[in-house]
C-alpha cells in the first residue's frame, strides 16, 4: 500500500531540504559530505535519527507520524538537526560531542536553534508498548519488559526488591494455580 499523497510531498520536501544543507555545508567547510540514507521508518517519541559510521554514508530516519502533523517545525528544526550529526561528525571527526560546540555550530551555519529534544506533541499511541513476560520470586509475579526478558535469557539477573530473590521465569505458582482454578 503506498502513501497518502500529502505524506509522499512531505517526504520528498525533507529529502530536498536535507539536500540543500548538505549542499551548504560542502560550500562551507570545503569538504565532500556522503549523501545519507533517508528513511521514515522511525516510531515512537524521536523525531529523528542519524546513524553514522565510519567508511560509510550515513543514515538518517525521520518519524512519519510527526513530519505529518508537525510539517513546518519539523522541516525547518528537525531535518536541520539530524544532517548536522552527520557533517558534523564528517567535518569535526568521530570524537566530537553528539550535541556539542561542533555541532551547535553547524546548526548555527543553518540557521536553526541549537536544540536538543523537540517540543513536538505525540500522541499516547505514537509511543511503543513493550511487551511483558510474567517472572516470579518468593513473594509474587513481576512483569519483565521484553527488553530485560532478552537480557536475562543472554544472562543477566534482576532480583526482587521486596525479597531479593532471583527473578525466574513465568508467573508466581500461588498465582498460577489461581488462575487455572486448582
Amino acid at each position: 500500500m503506498s502513501a497518502p499523497e500529502p505524506d509522499l510531498a512531505l517526504r520528498r520536501e525533507a529529502i530536498a531540504r536535507g539536500r540543500r544543507l548538505l549542499a551548504l555545508a560542502e560550500r562551507h567547510f570545503r569538504c565532500p559530505i556522503p549523501t545519507p540514507e533517508i528513511r521514515f521508518d522511525l516510531r515512537g517519541q524521536a523525531a529523528g535519527q542519524a546513524r553514522i559510521a565510519a567508511g560509510q554514508a550515513g543514515q538518517i530516519r525521520y518519524n512519519d507520524r510527526l513530519l505529518r502533523d508537525n510539517p513546518a517545525e519539523f522541516l525547518a528544526q528537525t531535518v536541520a538537526h539530524e544532517v548536522a550529526h552527520l557533517v558534523a561528525y564528517r567535518v569535526f571527526g568521530p570524537r566530537i560531542r553528539p550535541h556539542g560546540r561542533e555541532w551547535r555550530a553547524v546548526m548555527a551555519l543553518f540557521g536553526a536553534p541549537p536544540q536538543r529534544c523537540h517540543r513536538f506533541a505525540v500522541a499516547r499511541d505514537a509511543t511503543r508498548a513493550l511487551p511483558r513476560h510474567p517472572y516470579h520470586c518468593a513473594c509474587r509475579t513481576h512483569a519483565l519488559t521484553s527488553i530485560r526478558h532478552n537480557r536475562v535469557q543472554r544472562g543477566q539477573r534482576y532480583f526482587c526488591r521486596a525479597c531479593g530473590q532471583a527473578l525466574r521465569p513465568g508467573a508466581h505458582p500461588d498465582e498460577a494455580a489461581g488462575e487455572r482454578g486448582d
